[in-house]
């Protein structure tokens, strides 16, 4: 039996992406080339794929064994690569994440900028996701790492700890209950709410801690980014729950106001979710390691953080 590398990078790319097409166009190689590369391994494995109508390829359970094994590795080949290309110089290599919208859009910028102040040579690409689009990718095996608000139960995906953050519930400066302290949820059960979409963790925690409180919710509107939903609040169309990171700076431009609601407690955490059989290069668990020490400056001034 002679398995290469490259057959399981060509596996690992079809296994991803679900055609032998797209496979070979993310490698830059022919889709004849792919196709005789994976029926070559599949001569020698047996079918890895469950074959559809059309070129779709899904994996059996065969498949789904090979592919945490072929991208470790795959990701140690590349790893060795980086070591001895540059045995006296920084790390270097590519690292895919995932992140939700609220981590996505209000922290990981300046993160991973001071990152790769320390890592020049590591290039890091990031897409923002909802929760359950990211699980799914990490499932696939698609990206490295991600960093979410949402809970995350799959027992295949190791979730840590990361950061705490709090929900608040926003509205207007002309609101009535604007910067109001000891309201009663109950009064908030007649008004109209700008939400996040179904998966994103925000609506998650709203759907689990508020929504419950109230015989029916009036939603004005579903939106999937939370600058949106803010605007929305600012042109006074609606109220809105969101982190404390994502309306920071609208608060304390005095752009928005806060609803303080008493005995609700919206406070969560931020994980960082990995799949368990994935791989963590030296890279990888450097990126892990600053993310874990990271803390976030004060985030909004005293006079806003009584909630």
């Amino acid at each position: 039996m002679h398995i290469t590398l490259r057959q399981l990078e060509i596996f690992r790319a079809v296994a991803q992406i679900g055609r032998v097409t797209g496979a070979a166009e993310s490698l830059y190689i022919s889709q004849p080339a792919a196709s005789m590369a994976l029926s070559e391994l599949e001569k020698h494995l047996g079918p890895l794929f469950d074959r559809h109508q059309g070129s779709s390829l899904k994996l059996n359970d065969a498949g789904r064994a090979l592919l945490p094994k072929a991208s470790e590795l795959i990701d140690r080949a590349k790893e060795l690569e980086n070591q001895f290309a540059h045995s006296d110089g920084p790390l270097s290599g590519n690292i895919i994440l995932n992140a939700s919208s609220t981590v996505g859009n209000n922290l990981m910028p300046r993160i991973l900028s001071a990152f790769q102040q320390k890592q020049p040579g590591v290039r890091i690409e990031m897409e923002i996701k909802n929760s359950k689009t990211i699980e799914q990718r990490l499932l696939e095996f698609k990206i490295d790492m991600a960093m979410v608000e949402g809970t995350c139960l799959h027992p295949d995906i190791e979730v840590t700890t990361w950061l705490e953050d709090e929900l608040l519930i926003i509205c207007s400066n002309n609101h009535p209950l604007a910067n109001k302290k000891d309201v009663c949820l109950s009064e908030l059960a007649d008004e109209t709410w700008i939400l996040r979409e179904h998966g994103s963790g925000t609506r998650e925690l709203f759907d689990e801690m508020i929504a419950p409180y109230f015989d029916h919710t009036q939603v004005g509107m579903v939106l999937n980014r939370a600058e949106a939903v803010k605007q929305c609040v600012i042109d006074d169309i609606g109220i809105a729950c969101l982190s404390r990171f994502a309306v920071k700076s609208a608060l304390t431009s005095g752009m928005i106001s806060t609803i303080h609601v008493r005995d609700l407690n919206l406070k969560r955490h931020f994980y960082l979710l990995t799949h368990k059989k994935k791989y963590h290069s030296n890279m990888l668990r450097q990126l892990k390691d600053y993310l874990l020490a990271w803390q976030p400056e004060h985030l909004l001034p005293a006079h806003l953080l009584d909630t």
